[in-house]
């Protein structure tokens, strides 16, 4: 293995819109790990109204899909399992961040915040700066996806500037969302605004585009790219600080 590590993952089954069955979850990380991949964090959605996970239920699904990974790990070349959550950016979630209630990167450290895909909220500069303040690094989720930073990358670069970091979804660079959302992960990664780069796997299909988006990467930009991406900078960020 490369030691990668996949900051962002849905390979964990029946708690939101990834993995179906655990046989899926385990074709996912068996496949990751063949990426290169050693270590991966699931990060079910915490979206109230959609998918109304809290850190407790999930915690208790980790517990028993992990038992299955533990179960298969002799017969499959399968990673190292944690679990964290994709939180969504509203004052119920940002709530429970506050009260100790959500579920950071291991180690608590560090937190994955998705927001609304056409603008983020008006006061979110000085969220994310509370977030700072109370021990967490905001890492945010798949910015090429949201409209707003397609009609103006200076506004990540405003956010990055308070101390957040940007995570690629690697399967944007092969048009798996669109062609803008491709153009606008290009556009991010020429300017140097990413601290890593995730899977974002929800079924076992997907990881054949993140491996193709990886290839892209190391063409463009080369291997020690590959390996910023996918291995210094999670690591760096899982521990609580930004990449340099």
């Amino acid at each position: 293995m490369a030691g990668y590590v996949d900051l962002h993952c849905h390979w964990l089954p029946l708690v939101d819109d990834g993995a179906r069955t655990i046989s899926e979850g385990l074709e996912m990380l068996r496949s990751l790990g063949t990426l290169g991949f050693a270590r991966v964090i699931a990060t079910p959605h915490m979206r109230p109204g959609l998918f109304d996970n809290e850190a407790n239920a999930l915690r208790t699904a980790f517990a028993t899909a992990t038992a299955a990974v533990e179960a298969h790990r002799a017969e499959r070349e399968l990673p190292a399992v944690e679990l964290a959550c994709e939180h969504y950016f509203d004052d119920v979630v940002v709530g429970r961040i506050f009260r100790g209630e959500a579920l950071p990167f291991p180690g608590g450290r560090a937190i994955l915040l998705e927001f609304y895909e056409v603008d983020f909220p008006l006061s979110v500069d000085h969220r994310l700066a509370d977030l700072r303040r109370h021990g967490l690094l905001p890492v945010i989720a798949h910015p090429e996806r949201y409209a707003v930073v397609a009609r103006d990358p200076s506004i990540l670069e405003r956010l990055l500037d308070v101390g957040a970091a940007a995570l690629l979804d690697t399967a944007a660079l092969v048009g798996k969302y669109g062609r803008g959302p491709r153009r606008t992960a290009e556009r991010l990664l020429d300017a140097g605004l990413y601290h890593g780069a995730c899977s974002d796997a929800h079924r076992p299909a997907d990881v054949a585009e993140v491996g193709e988006g990886m290839r892209v990467i190391a063409q463009r930009y080369g291997t020690e790219e590959v390996d910023f991406l996918f291995r210094e900078g999670p690591t760096e960020l899982v521990a609580g600080r930004l990449p340099g």
